[in-house]
């Protein structure tokens, strides 16, 4: 889930025209497999990596940063929507008042 949430974001990054961007993610086993550009024994795996370094070789800077959970709220209340609107998947090209709130106060923590 977190390395295609990964390349959905770097995706979408792309599309808009973003080309300076920090991808923040809480998990270490994701982090270590984009900074280290390592293979995996499971083939989806090693290919959703392919395709984030592809994407990452872009003329663009990529930043991996490897978070605290604590410190992803926005993430994290984000991954519960989808769960309690039982989506898949949810993208807004404006963020609604209830995400602005949630960045707000990131950004002020």
């Amino acid at each position: 889930g977190e390395l295609f949430a990964i390349w959905r974001g770097l995706i979408l990054a792309w599309d808009m025209g973003f080309r300076d961007v920090c991808c923040e993610t809480d998990c270490h086993e994701a982090f270590i497999l984009l900074k280290n550009d390592t293979s995996a024994a499971n083939n989806d795996v090693t290919e959703l990596t392919r395709r984030i370094h592809d994407l990452m070789k872009r003329s663009w800077r990529v930043e991996l940063a490897l978070i605290q959970r604590t410190a992803n709220h926005v993430a994290d209340a984000l991954a519960k929507y989808t769960v309690v609107q039982n989506v898949d998947q949810v993208e807004w090209l404006i963020p609604n008042d209830d995400v602005n709130e949630l960045l707000k106060h990131n950004f002020l923590d």
